[in-house]
């Protein structure tokens, strides 16, 4: 019975210690808290971009609202990890000139500009006449194709915002409407 004694079996008055199916089902609780007290051990590293399996990085890009298709493959673990980062830092940018670069620059590790017709206005400044069109600029596409990357700003842009998208290595435009 020396094997079966354990840190929960101890809890039990001496009188429930010795009764074999007590103990045994204790002993049994024990195995089970044992293995969920290792798991809450570990969440940490779980949440941690750097050290999390692979299925948590998946996990924690969705309860950031970034879809699984936007991720880069999984060879590219590192790529998918800078991703999940950024999207972390920009949150309250989120479909906003910078949110858009921070993570361009994140999913594709190149140099993003964009610019539309956005801004701030005060109460007597005059507006400038609204237009839908957003106008990125990337030095190139980081592995991605060009619709990979359009379907990752169609879920970061506002809705009805027009993409027109300029890759400098490429050469190429692609607009999306």
């Amino acid at each position: 019975m020396s094997g079966r004694n354990g840190w929960l079996l101890g809890q039990l008055p001496q009188v429930m210690a010795r009764d074999q199916v007590i103990a045994g089902f204790v002993h049994a609780a024990q195995e089970v808290a044992d293995g969920l007290r290792d798991r809450m051990e570990s969440v940490e590293h779980e949440l941690d971009v750097d050290l999390a399996a692979p299925e948590m990085l998946t996990f924690v890009a969705s309860w950031l609202g970034v879809p699984a298709e936007a991720l880069p493959d999984e060879p590219e673990r590192d790529a998918q990890r800078r991703l999940i980062r950024a999207v972390g830092q920009v949150l309250g940018w989120r479909g906003t000139r910078r949110g858009v670069e921070v993570l361009l620059e994140a999913l594709t590790g190149a140099r993003a500009d964009v610019s539309d017709s956005g801004g701030v206005f005060g109460r007597n400044d005059p507006l400038t006449p609204a237009q839908d069109v957003v106008r990125i600029s990337l030095t190139h596409t980081g592995g991605l194709s060009e619709q990979q990357i359009l379907a990752f700003l169609a879920d970061e842009l506002p809705v009805g915002a027009r993409v027109e998208l300029h890759v400098r290595a490429a050469r190429g435009r692609a607009r999306v409407g």
